[in-house]
């Protein structure tokens, strides 16, 4: 345990190191052409699911970010992201040795890429790097935004996702912008601490799993392509992804026999190779904001086999039959500065095949006060997993916030992510997760 506590506080030299020789070296090279910003977050999260009210075992979050430009053609960006957690992983009395269990500490390179204006050509620009590929049109639930992995560590921010390295170029032809995206490997999901089991069933939840990532080769690589532009008054773009589904899905099961009869002993699990032909498109009408996106899901066959001793039964777990995932809404801010925005998507982000979509109705109403420093924020949604069988499968949430912003880019928030529903729905799923939260923000 020595040598671990050694290790971490090594670790945690190299941070500031880094950041000094960042400074240092921006400073020198650049003088005025860089710019640092960022966040500093902190999070208190309370479960009020189950039969107790717990502190959650959550992160605060320190983002710094730096922009430099040292000519015309060039411009480079990086973001450092800290996640710091309140609660000590302290099991035993050697452990007290260990800082890193202690305070609790993920840290990463959140962003970071290299912009070439004018790339070989004057209207072909060149990004390559760790970077955020933020495509569709929808309010972030978009079904053609699938180059980043999804973020589901935070389930308030359900919707986020994670930079990832990719090689990105965008030529343009008059109103026309044509994107292509090279990404080397597949980088999963990002899922809650000690959470697995909310995107599993409860019989699997504990059972011992292996994950097999797809080969690190050349063949396995991912790559899209978009055209965008402009048609009247309307935003559109059609887009093309080919590569690999970022949740896992089960390939094989092993069952061995007990005195309660067959349990699981050993999950096998993979990740299905996928295309997506996608389109989207935004508009403004009557001082309303619109917007929709469709994408048709081309998935690959996948047969898992259960193994129960010698004997292997196979099945299908995934069909190849394509399914089309989409969202509709639009915002709009009426008279006396009440804020709407509503979205209906079809299809969650981790559900696969035609007959397991459900619908999702979203809505959030805001209103400022007293000059804007306070504001109020009510948020809901409906899950319907089958409108004929309505009242035995549905699901629904309520998300209410009240922000307080007593200074510039200070923001302090309590909020409320309460989720409930019948078995079978996503929400239902979630309802051990219900959460008060208290959180400060400063934006620097």
């Amino acid at each position: 345990m020595i040598g671990s506590g050694k290790k971490a506080k090594e670790r945690w030299a190299i941070v500031p190191a880094l950041l000094l020789l960042i400074l240092l070296i921006t400073d020198g090279l650049f003088g005025q052409s860089q710019r640092f910003s960022g966040f500093l977050q902190f999070d208190k999260r309370f479960r009020v699911g189950g039969d107790s009210t717990t502190i959650a075992d959550f992160y605060n979050r320190l983002r710094l970010e730096m922009q430099v430009q040292p000519g015309e053609k060039v411009y480079a960006f990086a973001s450092l992201d800290v996640r710091f957690y309140d609660l000590p992983r302290v099991r035993s009395l050697t452990g007290l040795e260990n800082l890193n269990r202690q305070y609790p500490t993920d840290l990463s390179v959140w962003e970071a890429y290299i912009d070439v204006y004018g790339f070989v050509l004057d209207n072909f620009d060149l990004r390559i790097g760790k970077q955020r590929l933020n495509w569709g049109t929808a309010d972030r639930l978009n079904p053609t935004d699938n180059l980043n992995p999804d973020d589901f560590s935070d389930l308030v921010n359900f919707a986020e996702k994670v930079p990832t390295w990719a090689v990105k170029g965008s030529y343009y032809v008059g109103d026309f912008t044509l994107t292509g995206v090279w990404l080397p490997t597949l980088t999963p999901i990002l899922l809650p601490h000690n959470s697995a089991g909310l995107f599993l069933s409860n019989e699997l939840a504990g059972v011992k799993d292996r994950l097999d990532l797809p080969a690190a080769t050349p063949r396995n690589s991912m790559f899209a392509l978009k055209v965008s532009g402009e048609l009247g008054n309307w935003d559109y773009s059609l887009s093309y992804f080919n590569g690999f589904d970022d949740i896992p899905v089960l390939r094989r099961m092993v069952l061995q026999p007990n005195s309660n009869g067959l349990v699981p002993t050993r999950l096998e699990l993979g990740f299905p190779r996928l295309q997506v032909v996608g389109l989207d498109v935004a508009t403004e009408l009557f001082g309303a904001g619109l917007w929709g996106e469709a994408a048709v899901f081309l998935p690959e066959k996948v047969i898992s086999v259960t193994q129960i001793g010698g004997t292997a039964y196979p099945s299908v777990e995934l069909d190849d039959r394509p399914y089309v995932k989409f969202t509709i809404g639009g915002d709009y801010t009426f008279p006396g500065g009440v804020y709407l925005n509503a979205q209906w998507m079809h299809g969650f982000f981790t559900e696969r095949g035609s007959e397991a979509l459900h619908d999702y109705l979203l809505a959030q109403l805001k209103k400022k006060y007293f000059d804007d420093v306070m504001e109020l924020a009510l948020g809901a949604g409906l899950e319907v997993a089958d409108w004929g069988t309505f009242r035995d499968r549905y699901g629904y949430g309520l998300f209410p916030e009240l922000i307080y912003r007593p200074a510039d880019n200070l923001a302090m928030t309590i909020g409320f992510f309460i989720v409930d529903g019948r078995d079978g729905s996503l929400f239902g799923a979630w309802r051990e997760t219900d959460q008060v939260y208290a959180r400060v923000k400063l934006v620097f």
